[in-house]
């Protein structure tokens, strides 16, 4: 496929097709851009992709018929795409055009689709805390949401019961889609340790593979809560989800490292794909830190606008550019940064200095400056909370000097220098410096 170089940036969903193909959902990169879905021959060809316009797209399913189902995440919507990338279906048609479901209510991060069959959609609706059965024109068949916090990846087993992970809850829930009730639990409540599981499936053999991303592991757990078979890194994967394959080997979407593996139950890596080329520039040092450098529209030079956990909210500030001054204002919960990439050597100490001031972030969350490191492969050597960084301030505070003098971790290659806003409102920064 020659039209258009795709870059696996931040994967997803993964799919072994009939034809020995794989199929992977990209999120798309740091600022919000590259989402897609792209089909990988077994040599690493990349044979088909979906050119129309996605945004944080988290789950593909191809149908027999050659057609393509997505969850298309943060345009609150699910599509069929023909081959052709022409789009055939959008849920965007519900409600005369509104996109609006029986119940009266619109998806809000739709981050999985399964296809049941040609007209019933099991979808798990990540910020409605719910899992529902819909059909193509929108009714609302089933739903559950007693006690679901932001979850993933809903599947129904042989049985025709609903695996869900409730992924806030650190727990797997099985559904009585019938009785409406929770009928087994893996994880926090039955005494299981989990991190954030973001999928799972029922194996022929009645056990459970569980995806559990914060840990950086693949299990599978036997219906008494017994793990027989363990798949763990030493590194900060964040995986996100894995399929058992014909052949017994795991299928596995490595999201933060931009690969897709397929391992053998003893952890071989049988397969690989992985094309992430670095595009961002990484400088020595701290670079432009009084912002007196500027693109044509007010943009400092050297620095990126972060929102690949922005949920499609967030923008720049400049009103006091000509003051040395940057911001960012944000209006909805997650994460915007700007950032910068700078290289750094392991087991180096940095000395971080810079002022910060808020406006009106909400209470429970804050802004900060953060020191963010990242390994050989651009993937973090840890997650956002274990991350070094300066007092969390939230409502309005007036400037601020801020420092802190971190160690770089042995894995640590590059960094990203934060400015880190975690919910509504503002904030900005100047006179940021960093020492070795």
């Amino acid at each position: 496929m020659n039209e258009h170089w795709a870059t696996l940036e931040f994967t997803c969903y993964v799919e072994r097709l009939p034809n020995g193909n794989t199929l992977i959902t990209d999120a798309g990169d740091e600022l919000g851009n590259g989402s897609e879905v792209i089909e990988v021959d077994k040599n690493g060809n990349i044979v088909w992709q979906c050119t129309c316009p996605l945004r944080f797209a988290h789950s593909a399913k191809r149908l027999s018929k050659g057609t393509t189902v997505i969850a298309d995440t943060l345009n609150n919507r699910i599509i069929e795409v023909s081959p052709d990338s022409e789009i055939l279906f959008t849920s965007e048609s519900w409600g005369d055009g509104r996109g609006i479901l029986s119940d009266g209510t619109t998806l809000e991060y739709p981050n999985d689709i399964t296809i049941l069959d040609d007209e019933r959609f099991l979808i798990t609706d990540r910020n409605h805390d719910r899992c529902l059965i819909a059909d193509r024109a929108g009714q609302i068949l089933w739903q559950y949401c007693d006690g679901l916090k932001h979850p993933h990846n809903g599947d129904i087993t042989d049985t025709g019961t609903i695996l869900i992970c409730n992924s806030d809850l650190n727990e797997v829930w099985e559904i009585d889609p019938e009785e409406n009730q929770v009928i087994w639990i893996y994880g926090r409540k039955a005494g299981q340790e989990l991190s954030f599981p973001r999928d799972a499936d029922r194996l022929p053999n009645g056990n459970t593979l569980i995806t559990d991303s914060r840990h950086h592991r693949i299990l599978e757990v036997t219906p008494e809560g017994k793990i027989v078979w363990q798949y763990q890194v030493d590194y900060y994967a964040s995986f996100y989800e894995a399929d058992i394959l014909e052949n017994g080997n795991i299928l596995i979407a490595d999201q933060h490292h931009h690969q897709v593996t397929e391992i053998d139950r003893a952890g071989n890596i049988i397969w690989r794909f992985r094309n992430k080329v670095n595009d961002k520039a990484i400088y020595p040092r701290l670079y432009n830190g009084f912002f007196r450098q500027t693109d044509e529209t007010g943009f400092p030079k050297g620095w990126y606008l972060y929102t690949r956990f922005a949920e499609g909210g967030g923008e720049y500030l400049n009103t006091y550019i000509e003051k040395g001054e940057v911001g960012i204002s944000f209006d909805r919960s997650g994460i915007l940064c700007l950032i910068q990439y700078i290289s750094v050597k392991p087991e180096e100490t940095y000395e971080f200095h810079g002022k910060i001031r808020t406006e009106e972030i909400e209470e429970g969350h804050f802004a900060c400056f953060q020191i963010f490191f990242l390994d050989e492969y651009g993937g973090p050597v840890c997650n956002t909370a274990q991350a070094p960084k300066t007092t969390m301030l939230s409502g309005t505070n007036d400037w601020r000097q801020e420092s802190m003098i971190v160690q770089a971790p042995e894995r640590a290659r590059s960094a990203e220098i934060r400015l880190m806003l975690n919910g509504r409102g503002r904030a900005y920064m100047k006179e940021l410096f960093l020492f070795q």
